[in-house]
């Protein structure tokens, strides 16, 4: 296989597991009574300790989510036959902190992991369905996650201790660096939530006195036009890049029903939509490239336009809404 048709699979693979996350997120968020948010946000901190940690299912169904989750440490503890200490990515870490001192969770806390594997399966099964995959277990997810380590860089005998095929205990100083370092790079990328990102090869069209016009054009072959200061242009060094990567907040993205006469203008299909206090977000996938956009619109707006699983519209997003991040800050 050369490298495009792997990048490809690994495109591939990637979209399915968002997919599969953003209709378990959805399943979760749509929950009705306290009781039932309880019983869902159970099973969802099991699928991502298995998304992240590369847990067992017995591994994360046996973790006490109050003595084994250390969040100052940044560090899990897994018990059982291949029992490890494994460092894991501070958002990762946080959002399942959340799960867990959830108010509907506060007496159950400690025992929340405990449920029946019959059962996580099924629920497994049932959001694959709802993601238009045929199927997805919590091996496949365990799988996905050491492929992206190897993909980042991590040296295979690191990453077979952190799915327990070694000897267990403590990772060697060295080894929980090079985690550490993989895990800081996956959650830059990683802070819009994967959507809302766009980076490829980048080319100056124009450079005025105080401001600059960028194009980036994607591996998929999709040109959008970024605009940010002269001042951003020369402190980020970006004559010197010859890709780059920016953003834009869900608020800042447009959605209309019709294709509009004006530049930064992409088809897409919609493929959810949740409404709750009179707004919604809407989650758009570009027909064009493997690129998801989240808009932010207001209930009046969604039930005008009609929009539904399955609608095709139109996204528009302004040069100057894009952001460039350094360090870990919003430029512009």
């Amino acid at each position: 296989m050369d490298d495009r048709s792997l990048q490809e699979s690994q495109d591939m693979e990637e979209t399915s597991l968002r997919a599969f996350l953003q209709a378990f997120y959805h399943w979760y968020e749509c929950a009705v009574s306290p009781a039932q948010q309880c019983s869902r946000s159970r099973v969802l901190m099991v699928c991502l300790l298995i998304r992240f940690a590369a847990l067992r299912l017995g591994e994360a169904l046996a973790l006490d989510d109050m003595a084994d989750m250390d969040v100052e440490k940044g560090v899990l503890y897994v018990r059982g036959k291949w029992a490890r200490v494994l460092p894991l990515p501070d958002a990762a870490l946080k959002r399942l902190a959340e799960l867990r001192d959830a108010p509907c969770n506060v007496r159950a806390r400690g025992g929340l992991c405990r449920l029946d594997p019959a059962y996580v399966r099924r629920v497994f099964a049932s959001r694959a369905r709802e993601a238009g995959l045929a199927g997805v277990s919590p091996t496949d997810l365990r799988d996905f996650r050491e492929q992206e380590l190897l993909r980042q860089g991590v040296p295979l005998a690191v990453v077979e201790f952190f799915l327990g095929r070694g000897e267990g205990g403590m990772p060697k100083p060295e080894d929980e660096a090079r985690l550490r370092k993989a895990f800081r790079r996956w959650e830059y990328v990683s802070r819009t939530g994967r959507h809302n990102v766009v980076s490829g090869v980048l080319t100056l069209v124009h450079k005025g006195s105080f401001s600059c016009l960028l194009e980036i054009r994607t591996t998929g072959g999709m040109t959008f036009l970024v605009r940010c200061s002269t001042r951003t242009f020369t402190r980020l060094e970006l004559v010197e890049k010859r890709t780059a990567e920016v953003f834009v907040r869900s608020l800042q993205v447009g959605v209309l029903s019709e294709k509009p006469a004006s530049d930064n203008c992409f088809a897409g299909t919609v493929t959810d939509v949740l409404a709750r206090d009179g707004e919604a977000r809407i989650m758009i996938r570009l027909k064009d490239d493997v690129l998801d956009f989240c808009a932010i619109l207001s209930l009046e707006d969604v039930q005008g336009m009609k929009l539904q699983k399955g609608r095709v519209v139109w996204i528009r997003i302004r040069p100057e809404d894009f952001t460039f991040e350094s360090a870990g800050q919003g430029t512009r």
